[in-house]
């Protein structure tokens, strides 16, 4: 097969990959009621937006991702439209693509050893931040007898100054408190907790995952998280002078990085799916960067 046909075939298959992410973000798209607010918009039709980038590198990938920003905001608008948001999602695109091609053919065990720490780390932090808000008294309840505006952080742990600083402005501050609280404790000790048992099963069914040509799912893993965590850095610094000026950065951002990493976690094992798909066409695995 010629290059350019080769380039032709990418680019039509990058085309319905879009458009099922489309269809997706239309139908499937849903919010998750978390921080006392309207909620986090969770929406399937990025595991499709992911595939061009595994699959044809970071120029596909970043282009279908700005892309899937801009006609999905075109067919169902939700809010401002802000460009600088669009070229966030099309880094991230590009991004997952670079990461890919460096990590896909990776030592196993450096990978595993790399996922284990990570999952650790999120672990510790999680019970870190409960033993601090615990000794800070912030339960569920410390806005019950307490003016939000009042509340003196100066001697508090820095976590708990964040989440003060967080809720305190918010229309039902003791219910966005408890959101935060459990977000930040047991948000970052479940995303361990989920970390650790992707690699057991990793690990316990490594040979089945071999046969069944499975062997890039801890890379993937690894991409997905980390692209994750880079789109929702930036786009914290492009959110946050716009809605919660007032708020600091580490209080917006660390709610939404956890989201971020639960909902990466699961789309992880149907772009897995899908890749094993794709990669059992003789026809379309050739077309695979």
């Amino acid at each position: 097969m010629s290059k350019s046909s080769q380039q032709t075939r990418r680019i039509a298959i990058s085309a319905i990959l879009l458009s099922l992410a489309l269809v997706l973000r239309l139908v499937a798209t849903f919010y998750l009621p978390i921080y006392g607010a309207n909620g986090h918009r969770i929406n399937p039709g990025t595991i499709f937006a992911i595939l061009p980038a595994i699959l044809f590198g970071p120029v596909y990938g970043a282009i279908v991702a700005g892309l899937f920003d801009v006609l999905g905001f075109v067919l169902r608008p939700t809010g401002a439209f802000l460009p600088l948001m669009t070229l966030v999602v099309a880094a991230g695109g590009f991004v997952r693509g670079v990461l890919w091609r460096v990590l896909r053919n990776r030592s196993r065990t450096l990978l595993r050893a790399c996922l284990l720490a990570f999952a650790v780390l999120l672990l510790f932090f999680g019970f870190l931040n409960l033993a601090f808000l615990s000794a800070d008294g912030l339960n569920a309840d410390f806005y019950a007898n307490v003016d939000p505006q009042s509340v003196n952080t100066d001697d508090m742990h820095f976590i708990s100054r964040i989440l003060v600083e967080r809720t305190r402005g918010a229309s039902a501050p003791g219910e966005a408190l408890a959101g935060m609280r459990t977000a930040v404790t047991w948000g970052f000790a479940g995303a361990g907790l989920f970390a650790l048992l992707l690699l057991g099963v990793e690990f316990a069914f490594s040979k089945w995952l071999i046969r069944e040509q499975f062997t890039q799912l801890l890379p993937l893993t690894i991409t997905i998280l980390l692209a994750g965590f880079f789109v929702s850095t930036l786009n914290t610094f492009v959110l946050r002078p716009i809605f919660w000026p007032t708020i600091p950065f580490a209080a917006v951002w660390i709610p939404r990085m956890i989201v971020s990493l639960l909902v990466d976690t699961v789309f992880v094992y149907f772009v897995a799916i899908l890749l094993r798909l794709f990669g059992r066409n003789e026809n379309l695995s050739e077309l695979v960067q």
